[in-house]
């Protein structure tokens, strides 16, 4: 029997934990916190960012338990996410580019991004308060990390692709 390599079991460890972390939040955590601001969408949900206006309508209807399960339970979960998609990611990229490359430069920005969003939302709760600036430096957080997001996604169907080819075409000359 093959011995695995650790890069692939980091990846499929994180991978799983990758997958396991997105779905908790996306189907339980963040429509129970939802519910209780009439569907309008948590601070780290807004992709295209969100309005002065629209953080603070969304901390007005925010209740007791939707704030406890933001703050106590979604954004501890959302501060070990980062960890497990940035191992996979970077385990991905440099596992289908055969090497290490500057293209690690990018999942570490999200993870950069993602934390400093979960800063930004944690002080938001805690006040239940937002000034202007405060939800503009956010928004603009948000659709940073949301951008990454898309890049890294992006990176990884070239990198997947490329390697398939590479694959076929190398099957071809055999």
């Amino acid at each position: 029997m093959r011995s695995v390599k650790k890069s692939t079991i980091l990846l499929i460890v994180s991978g799983v934990l990758t997958a396991g972390i997105c779905l908790v939040m996306n189907l339980w955590l963040m429509p129970a916190i939802e519910r209780t601001t009439e569907g309008l969408r948590c601070f780290d949900m807004n992709s295209f960012g969100y309005t002065f206006e629209q953080a603070q309508r969304f901390l007005a209807l925010l209740d007791e338990r939707g704030r406890d399960l933001y703050l106590h339970v979604q954004l501890p979960l959302d501060f070990f996410y980062p960890v497990a998609y940035t191992a996979f990611f970077m385990t991905a990229i440099c596992k289908l580019n055969g090497r290490a490359t500057p293209l690690l430069a990018v999942p570490a920005a999200l993870a950069v991004f993602d934390y400093v969003e979960n800063v930004c939302t944690i002080r938001m709760l805690r006040a239940m308060e937002v000034t202007q600036k405060a939800a503009a430096f956010s928004s603009a957080v948000t659709v940073t990390k949301s951008a990454l997001m898309t890049v890294t996604f992006v990176m990884l169907a070239a990198l997947l692709l490329r390697y398939l080819l590479r694959r076929r075409n190398a099957k071809k000359a055999a």
